[in-house]
């Protein structure tokens, strides 16, 4: 019998070819004639992402008041501060995020302070916003934050080194856009690394304590996709297909994770990010393989079935027990780990991401108090942690 599950996605997601978010004035009709404030990164703005939206923003009589472009790569409480200060300033609307994780999430969070003002901090936890926000579109830049999807903001306390998390049913947007075009510029590196944060998020929805068989149907899928397309979409040419094909694998992902939420991985991971800077799509590539072992003993089945159904193993062995062939899907996930690294010339250790010996106890600290925790099938001590940050450090 079934525990109780339930399955909530308010988000209307649109995709298409290439250019669809110069072809947007259907979907924007329900927001005519609203001020929009926009939020980017330094890099997105020198695409010149706001040209190709305008034909779009102009069919719905629409007019951009406000441009927020100094999103760093993890964004912090002053930054979202600042964005809801200039916003509110200029009367906007409604907003649109245009970029990766970090941009939307602080689109999320910034929404948060316009709506209800006062402190971000303020607002920290799950569930306890009281009106609703302000109308958001998200476009992603990038093939991995499933943010565009999600009820989740994660922001940075720099001054007390970790990530807030905010959660709840009004942070997310009311549209998400997937046009591969605008991922085409995206450098290796980071393919690389935000598909590996969507695998992430796909495997940990499986095996996490809230997944329901509806969240575990978007976990497989996006897994296999992310499986199927991650290394062709990191060929110097002809990988059109494989990056539109990872950007509904983000989203697919994220909608999977919005439902069952994640784990002991993304605890590792937003450690790694609050005390010592490390991307969080980095982040979570390197403790994948951790974060799965440490559940080996209570979900072998979960990783067993999720490896099966996404065909990262081609079948189960004979008389094998189901431990066994858990272990073998992590061990094709540690040489499909080794492959996208390679490829992508990304480091392979804490070591080479920057991360020393003497930030290992504060790090323990940080991802034994983080909220992913919650929904890990296991409660995993801190001595353990240590020990899988010093799995992972290198020589």
């Amino acid at each position: 019998m079934l525990d109780f599950f339930q399955f909530f996605s308010p988000t209307r997601i649109v995709g298409g070819a290439p250019g669809l978010l110069g072809q947007l004035g259907p979907e924007l009709e329900p927001f005519r004639r609203k001020k929009v404030g926009i939020v980017m990164d330094p890099v997105i703005e020198g695409l010149n992402l706001i040209d190709v939206l305008q034909p779009s923003l102009r069919e719905a009589g629409m007019e951009v008041v406000a441009t927020f472009a100094d999103v760093p790569q993890d964004s912090d409480i002053p930054i979202v501060q600042r964005a809801a200060t200039e916003f509110s300033k200029a009367g906007v609307e409604m907003l649109f995020a245009i970029g990766g994780g970090s941009v939307i999430d602080t689109a999320k969070a910034a929404n948060i302070v316009l709506t209800h003002g006062g402190d971000l901090r303020d607002y920290q936890g799950a569930q306890i916003l009281t009106h609703p926000l302000l109308p958001l579109v998200a476009v992603p830049t990038t093939v991995g934050t499933g943010s565009e999807v999600t009820m989740v903001s994660v922001v940075v306390d720099r001054e007390d080194h970790r990530k807030l998390t905010f959660i709840d049913r009004t942070l997310a947007p009311t549209l998400a856009v997937l046009d591969p075009g605008v991922t085409y510029s995206l450098p290796t590196r980071l393919v690389a690394t935000t598909a590996m944060d969507a695998l992430t998020h796909a495997l940990e929805a499986f095996i996490d304590l809230e997944h329901s068989p509806l969240s575990d149907a978007w976990a497989v899928a996006a897994a296999n996709l992310i499986r199927q397309n991650l290394l062709p979409a990191l060929a110097p040419s002809g990988f059109e297909e494989a990056r539109a094909n990872l950007q509904v694998a983000s989203a697919m992902a994220g909608v999977a994770f919005n439902h069952s939420m994640v784990g002991i991985v993304h605890a590792l991971a937003h450690s790694l990010g609050g005390v010592a800077g490390v991307p969080h799509g980095l982040a979570n590539m390197l403790m994948l393989t951790e974060g799965l072992t440490s559940n080996l003993a209570v979900a072998a089945d979960r990783i067993a079935e999720v490896g099966l159904r996404s065909e990262f193993i081609s079948k189960q062995r004979e008389h094998t027990p189901v431990i066994a062939t858990a272990q073998d899907v992590i061990d094709e996930l540690v040489r499909f780990r080794r492959q996208v690294t390679e490829t992508a010339d990304l480091p392979h250790s804490l070591r080479g991401a920057g991360v020393t010996e003497n930030q290992l106890t504060f790090l323990v600290e940080r991802a034994s108090e983080d909220g992913s925790l919650v929904y890990n099938p296991r409660t995993v001590p801190p001595e353990e942690i240590l020990q899988m940050y010093k799995n992972v450090m290198g020589e």
